[in-house]
């Protein structure tokens, strides 16, 4: 039995795994749509974002391998379980922060639900910033002001009357 624990709002890119104790008949009955039975009370997850599958499922592959295929995590931080992870039996259930959806919880695992580890996705790099104004002075020139939608698309109009016009001039001027 796992003692509670709290997920707090602001957690993003961990992935809980999870195994079942339970029975065949037991493991059967879990899926993605009632896992928030096994982990807490009053607790409403995002399906989608809970993966529930037989160890038996990654035999070839392995939980390490697919926990660094699928999410991304690094294998620095999977070094010193990956074999345990590999060797879980049972059932598998992987829950990411997505799945509290936003909201603090506190999981309580119930009995036959044993939690196995948390793993962080990767951080995403940060944006690229942009130069301040002030430090590009000089290097591009100022933006033109931009032409609002009606002003161009009364200047192609007046383009097209325009070429109508001479077109029509020359057939006149080219009859005689």
């Amino acid at each position: 039995m796992t003692d509670p624990f709290e997920v707090p709002s602001s957690e993003r890119g961990v992935v809980r795994v999870f195994t079942t104790e339970l029975d065949a008949e037991g493991s059967s009955a879990v899926t993605v749509e009632n896992v928030h039975r096994l982990l807490g009370d009053d607790l409403e997850l995002d399906a989608s974002r809970i993966e529930v599958f037989p160890s038996t499922a990654l035999e070839a592959m392995g939980l390490s391998m697919y926990l660094q295929e699928g999410y991304g995590i690094p294998d620095a931080d999977l070094r010193g379980t990956a074999s345990a992870l590999d060797a879980l039996k049972g059932l598998v259930i992987l829950v990411s922060s997505g799945a509290f959806k936003g909201k603090a919880v506190t999981l309580d695992p119930k009995p036959g639900l044993r939690f196995v580890g948390a793993f962080r996705e990767p951080a995403m790099a940060p944006p690229v910033q942009m130069a301040a104004p002030e430090t590009a002075e000089g290097i591009l020139e100022p933006a033109a002001q931009a032409t609002p939608m009606n002003a161009r698309r009364g200047s192609a109009w007046a383009i097209a009357v325009l070429i109508l016009v001479i077109v029509a001039v020359l057939v006149l001027f080219l009859n005689f």
